[in-house]
């Protein structure tokens, strides 16, 4: 059985190259990966859109920065990637072309001759195509079924909603002692912590026993937003509320008090409605399987963070 492993292991190389790294979740696959340096990896490339405080901390560590973005194009991209022998593809929705061709990013890995593919995706990604800032996702999974027979390992890693969301409007909780969101108060979902998903994806590159496949990946409990605010009143000692507020109010607290660029505030706010639907309901026990122990709850979370 052929591995990431395996793949890894014999390779002269021995290189990883993480899209996304400019957003939480590919920073956090690649601090996990830059861990393992020089025993299971020699290279990791932080490849990344913006330049932020995430990408210098990554260079802190060890990283070896690209600047990537969807205009470049496939050729551009694909030379990029001929550095790696496995490319992580955490979508870049911090591009501001996300949502134009976001597939040469997983095309890309094919014209490059890259050995193994890992692509991060969101669970239901399928039924969320009426979401336009979501709609790429299922696009770049279909990309992904092309080019999974060009490569000698695939992995397709679905997750749920980021509970570290909330670490976006913590000085919003701490003043207002309110979580103010525009996702439906008792809308169900499996939140689970973007570390552990990034420890997952590290254990199935450096494990010889996890397979390529596909994997959907959640939180320990399902929950909603009233549950998540009684485990943060909990947490502090004070009465903590949630409120569902229009989706304008919040994307504009997002541009203005935090700064984030307008494509990523968009994906937020689809990822919210998509909870709200109930496309983001499901619970799974994979996360738990590909760590080998039980992953983060959010009460966990609260406490640490």
């Amino acid at each position: 059985m052929v591995t990431f492993s395996s793949l890894l292991k014999t390779s002269s190389r021995k290189s990883v190259l993480v899209t996304g790294c400019d957003l939480y979740a590919g920073y956090a696959i690649a601090k996990d990966l830059l861990q393992h340096r020089g025993k299971h990896f020699e290279h990791v490339y932080a490849a990344h859109f913006m330049d932020n405080d995430l990408v210098r901390r990554l260079v802190d560590k060890g990283a070896e920065c690209v600047k990537l973005q969807i205009a470049d194009g496939i050729d551009s991209i694909a030379e990029a990637y001929r550095k790696a022998d496995v490319v992580v593809v955490v979508p870049p929705v911090s591009d501001d072309h996300w949502g134009q061709d976001s597939c040469v990013y997983v095309h890309a890995a094919a014209k490059a001759g890259v050995k193994g593919l890992a692509l991060c995706s969101k669970i239901n990604a399928v039924k969320m195509c009426k979401l336009p800032m979501l709609k790429p996702l299922h696009e770049m999974e279909k990309a992904f079924e092309e080019v999974k027979g060009k490569v000698e390992v695939a992995s397709l890693m679905r997750c749920s909603l980021h509970i570290d969301v909330l670490w976006l409007f913590r000085a919003q909780i701490a003043s207002k002692r309110e979580i103010c969101l525009s996702a439906d108060a008792g809308a169900k979902f499996a939140p689970l912590v973007a570390a552990d998903a990034a420890r997952a994806m590290c254990h199935m590159l450096i494990d010889p026993n996890i397979p390529e496949g596909v994997y959907e990946l959640t939180g320990p409990e399902k929950l909603d937003f009233k549950a998540v605010a009684h485990h943060a009143a909990k947490q502090i000692g004070e009465d903590i509320s949630y409120k569902q507020i229009n989706r304008k109010e919040m994307e504009q607290f997002l541009k203005e008090k935090i700064g984030m660029c307008d494509c990523h505030i968009a994906f937020i706010g689809d990822m919210l409605e998509a909870l709200s639907i109930g496309l983001l309901d499901k619970h799974t026990e994979e996360l738990e399987e590909l760590l080998g122990k039980k992953p983060m709850s959010v009460k966990k979370y609260l406490e640490k963070n």
